[in-house]
């Protein structure tokens, strides 16, 4: 920004101040209460609710000439809480960032903590097409029958996992390493007040992030608390894939309803 020109500053300035704008122009029209984040944002499409969080890993399959691999985050948050995966396996939260080798999981790392042939089924030779499909897997059936009984969501997966979660509909295992640990216990509400004028402020709960969650998921690398990371915190960064973007555009329910993030601005 500093090696910026005074004209570059000044186009940038107005770029700004046409699209708030056009977004208050919008919100007069529509009305303030009624918003939803597709009016204003580009969102990515949404996959069928049974494919939402569905991943296909290539970071070394295809040039190791094997099929990619498979994921379904659904089917294992049923089992465990994110931060088993994301904190005390050291996955990371982006696809393709962790170093993870076929060795690493026969040596009980990363998948392999679970999937030995005794908690989930091993890495034996009869095993490889379970994971090296190729292809993102449409289980239809078996997802139906994982909503049965569960609290229904608008968006995503179409499932309420915190309410799921609460009340003890699933029950995913907080900690591989600690049998019986509970997830963390922490309630405080952050109020993060919109720049833009109509805007209701964004509420974040704690308590129900920390319920999947470890502290240290989030803290330091996505919000850095002495740097006061949120306080130029904006729309356009979470769809970039930071902050809250990190989850809330692919896994966690995605942004397509603002009054999931803003509780001040009331649902169609």
């Amino acid at each position: 920004m500093l090696s910026m020109s005074l004209s570059e500053l000044v186009v940038m300035r107005d770029n700004r101040l046409t699209w708030l704008g056009l977004f208050l122009i919008v919100m007069i029209l529509v009305g303030p209460t009624t918003a939803r984040a597709g009016q204003f944002w580009d969102l990515p499409a949404l996959p069928p609710p049974e494919n939402y969080g569905d991943l296909l890993l290539d970071r070394l399959s295809t040039i190791k000439q094997v099929k990619p691999v498979y994921f379904s985050h659904w089917s294992h948050r049923t089992r465990y809480t994110c931060r088993v995966c994301h904190w005390e396996l050291d996955f990371a939260f982006k696809s393709g960032q962790t170093e993870i080798t076929e060795a690493d999981n026969r040596n009980g790392l990363y998948c392999g903590a679970c999937h030995d042939g005794k908690i989930a089924f091993g890495h034996g030779e009869g095993n490889c097409e379970k994971c090296h499909t190729g292809s993102l897997v449409a289980a239809p059936e078996k997802f139906a029958r994982l909503r049965q009984g569960l609290q229904r969501d608008d968006f995503g997966n179409k499932i309420n996992w915190a309410g799921a979660l609460r009340s003890e509909r699933i029950a995913p295992v907080a900690s591989i390493y600690k049998p019986g640990e509970s997830s963390l216990q922490y309630r405080k509400k952050l109020v993060l007040e919109a720049e833009w004028p109509y805007v209701p402020p964004a509420v974040f709960p704690h308590d129900v992030h920390v319920l999947w969650l470890d502290c240290a998921n989030c803290h330091p690398d996505i919000f850095n608390i002495k740097k006061k990371g949120t306080e130029h915190f904006q729309m356009n960064y979470i769809l970039e894939g930071r902050f809250c973007g990190v989850c809330h555009l692919s896994v966690a329910f995605p942004m397509d309803d603002c009054h999931r993030c803003h509780p001040g601005i009331k649902k169609e």
